[in-house]
């Protein structure tokens, strides 16, 4: 306006948002929980068909779909006790 030109300083170091980061940060290690999950329901995947039995195919399934063992013992009319017997038969024969 009258010839005299103000300059400002400029900015040093970079931007710095706290909250972007902290978002970035629980991106990362949710993707990475996600990666070994994943995993994990594939190494599931692959040992099904050693899985023996009807009664243990049965309650292996039911496991899968995320019911409780009450909720297993009270559809098949069994003990909770008999489907952690069952349950625990299941790992030993993914496990060979």
């Amino acid at each position: 306006m009258y010839g005299i030109e103000v300059t400002l300083p400029k900015a040093s170091g970079g931007t710095s948002d706290p909250v972007f980061a902290e978002v970035q940060r629980r991106v990362y290690a949710l993707n990475y929980r996600i990666k070994e999950y994943e995993q994990k329901i594939a190494e599931v995947q692959n040992r099904i068909p050693f899985v023996e039995g009807d009664r243990e195919v049965e309650v292996l399934h039911r496991l899968l779909n995320g019911d409780s063992m009450r909720a297993i013992g009270k559809h098949m009319k069994l003990s909770s006790t008999t489907i952690f017997r069952v349950r625990n038969n299941i790992l030993k024969q993914m496990m060979k």
